[in-house]
């Protein structure tokens, strides 16, 4: 009888252990992220080499346009060369991110290689790529007239 009475009990114990399971809630949390996807990717290249000995002037308007709105990763590699002449100021580039009839972003160069990074949030519409430069040649060296090169790449990128 005695032995009647423990099977029972682990019986009892061994039906609680199962059911202690089924007491909880059923709900069963899921964690979702939200993957980033590019709906948007663009290359502008511009450079310019100025040959004349007197100095000289150019601009440069650019319109990206988008077609949605998401975030703007922008990458810029800018290299510039202006000499220094003796008979007016050194040249330069004004590289300028223009949104929504507002400057956002800009960089002034005149002499270097260097990697620029930008990014904007919420962004829609048209975003305006302002370049201005000014530069000469001195006849008085072997070096070449003052240059840049200007290498963008743009990337617009929407949560999914």
């Amino acid at each position: 009888m005695r032995h009647i009475l423990i099977m029972k009990e682990v019986i009892l114990v061994v039906m609680c252990m199962l059911l202690a399971g089924c007491m909880g809630p059923t709900e069963t949390k899921i964690e979702t992220f939200e993957e980033k996807v590019m709906v948007d990717e663009q290359w502008n290249n511009e450079s310019v080499q100025y040959w004349n000995v007197n100095p000289m002037s150019r601009g440069n308007t650019t319109i990206i346009m988008f077609n949605e709105t998401g975030d703007v990763n922008m990458t810029l590699n800018l290299s510039a060369f202006f000499h220094e002449p003796l008979l007016w100021e050194q040249g330069l580039v004004n590289y300028s991110i223009i949104y929504n009839n507002e400057t956002v972003w800009t960089v002034e160069e005149n002499q270097g290689l260097n990697e620029y990074s930008f990014n904007m949030s919420n962004v829609s519409g048209n975003l305006t790529i302002l370049i201005q430069s000014s530069g000469s040649d001195s006849q008085t060296d072997n070096k070449p007239g003052d240059f840049f090169i200007a290498r963008t790449h743009i990337e617009m990128w929407d949560e999914e």
